[in-house]
């Protein structure tokens, strides 16, 4: 098997042009040269102590190494480096290691052909290593030179050709060589059943009658141009076989030239049918892909949109249960405080109990309207709630209205009035729910003015609907809020305001109107007031029981 390894770095060598050519072993306590063709070990201790502490360091890169001026002779010009087994386990890794005389030996051209041999050559010391005849060896240092490989008395040429014809048929690719005039003189096994030919019907053949008739002009215009710049050619050909089928090839080839003279040409061919294939499968899903992506990126955004929102809710109501908190501990503070100085003094005189009395009154029913609205909403909002629908005027409900919050107005000097049609505007609806509604921004609107303002209720009676508008001078709403005052839990921020308020008054509204078919807008202007319009459908006539 050591036989083989070496005849492989022959051949390597030959192909590359290289005056020496070794395999480095380096584990983590040390390195080792498996073998060495044209040189001596000594003249790369330098080179094998540099590569074996930049392997420790992990910093070894194969593209980026400079080794020509660690060598112990000026001889060598270029150089290639590159790994062959890197095992993790055992902590060890060989390398291959070429040098040359002539400057940029290792071309691209060169390098091709190095790479197509170098998987042939990795798996055989793979198996080396890991067999007893490594394991039982004393693993000395092999020393070879090219003049003993040379000789004719000693037997090695011949080995190298046949291990030169052993490596071409273990290649799954298509490996010929052609003579001076293009025709076949040697294809492997692989290239045999690929272009479904025996050795005997392929011999004498010229390579461009394989050639597809699209390709011919480019393929010959390729080979002219390998010829006379005597390069490496690389192209991308379909080859037809014995029954026609199409193969598409990636070639690469160059000259072969003997006392300058071109002789003939070698080559591999890789199949990349089931590349082109995949790549066209590719394309046909390509747009899928894009459209899949341009979804979930969608997806994403509305996903981001309902954690923004959900967020968001989960805000509102902290704030909701530090508000409702706050407006329960307000009324119950009062009520408890009036209560306890009724009940600690007997003495209190009569008007100051009554006076408490009030305040305890007052507070209660604070209370009891906060917590009604409260069980409002949420029945409206579980859908609990069935609306009574009745006929009746809504001039009159708005009559009720204003009455009702005329004391309040009063208290903060406020002017309160309504405007409405002598006519009577009937309409279909809840007429308790309607009036909670109404009344609800009435009363918001006298809340949120300050002494002395004005506060108007409007109803016009349009052609289907009658149009109510609640308007004040208040403190307004910013404009930044308006979007959100109908959102649950939802309190505009007002800082340094101590105006109570749960926010839910005004979601309570819109419940309301949502349910019986209307429409609630806002208007608002900071410092200038505030002003609600709801338009409801009318009824043409009074039902009677």
């Amino acid at each position: 098997m050591f036989e083989l390894i070496e005849n492989t770095l022959q051949i390597i060598s030959k192909i590359s042009s290289s005056k020496c050519s070794y395999l480095l072993l380096v584990k983590t306590d040390g390195f080792k040269v498996l073998t060495i063709l044209g040189a001596k070990p000594e003249e790369f201790d330098l080179v094998n102590d540099y590569l074996f502490n930049l392997k420790k360091t992990d910093r070894l890169d194969c593209n980026s190494v400079q080794l020509n001026d660690l060598t112990k002779t000026n001889s060598y010009n270029s150089c290639f480096i590159k790994d062959l087994i890197l095992d993790n386990e055992k902590n060890q890794a060989v390398y291959i290691l070429l040098f040359a005389e002539e400057a940029n030996q290792f071309s691209n051209e060169s390098i091709n052909y190095i790479m197509a041999v170098l998987p042939f050559l990795s798996r055989q010391v793979k198996k080396w290593l890991d067999s007893n005849e490594f394991e039982s060896s004393h693993q000395e240092v092999v020393i070879n030179d090219n003049s003993q490989v040379l000789s004719e008395g000693n037997g090695l040429l011949n080995n190298w050709e046949e291990n030169f014809n052993c490596l071409i048929e273990t290649s799954p690719d298509l490996v010929f060589i052609l003579d001076g005039e293009g025709k076949f003189l040697l294809i492997n096994k692989s290239g045999l059943e690929l272009l479904e030919y025996s050795p005997e019907n392929l011999k004498g053949k010229h390579f461009t009658e394989f050639v597809d008739p699209e390709h011919f002009t480019k393929i010959t215009n390729l080979f002219n141009e390998a010829l006379i710049k005597k390069t490496t050619v690389n192209f991308e050909v379909s080859l037809l076989s014995k029954y026609e089928i199409t193969i598409p090839l990636e070639i690469n080839c160059r000259v072969i030239e003997k006392d300058e003279n071109i002789i003939g040409m070698i080559g591999i061919g890789k199949n990349v049918g089931e590349k082109n294939r995949y790549e066209v499968e590719l394309n046909k899903l390509r747009p899928k892909i894009l459209e899949a992506n341009r979804l979930i990126k969608v997806e994403r955004t509305r996903a981001q949109q309902k954690k923004s929102l959900i967020d968001e809710l989960n805000r509102l109501k902290q704030e909701f249960i530090s508000n409702i908190s706050h407006e329960f501990r307000t009324p119950l503070a009062s009520i408890i405080g009036f209560s306890e100085t009724i009940e600690s003094d007997p003495n209190l005189p009569l008007e100051m109990k009554k006076e408490f009395n009030n305040v305890i009154l007052n507070e209660g029913k604070r209370l009891a309207k906060l917590i009604n609205n409260i069980l409002n909403l949420s029945k409206l909002e579980g859908s609990g709630v069935t609306l009574k629908k009745d006929s009746f005027d809504a001039v009159k409900l708005l009559k009720e209205v204003a009455e009702t919050n005329k004391d309040f107005a009063s208290q903060k000097n406020i002017t309160l009035t309504l405007e409405n049609p002598e006519e009577e505007i009937l309409i279909e609806a809840d007429n308790e729910r309607l009036y909670q509604a109404i009344n609800a921004l009435v009363n918001n609107a006298i809340k949120f003015t300050d002494e002395h303002g004005r506060v108007k209720i409007i109803a016009n009676n349009l052609y289907r609907e009658i149009e109510i508008i609640v308007s004040d001078t208040g403190i307004g709403i910013p404009e930044k809020d308006l979007t959100y005052i109908f959102q649950r839990f939802y309190r505009v921020s007002r800082p340094g305001s101590d105006i109570p308020g749960t926010g839910v008054g005004l979601v309570f509204v819109k419940q309301i109107v949502d349910l019986h078919k209307g429409l609630i807008t806002v208007q608002s202007d900071v410092g200038n007031g505030t002003t609600f319009m709801v338009k409801l459908p009318k009824t043409s006539k009074i039902e009677k029981n």
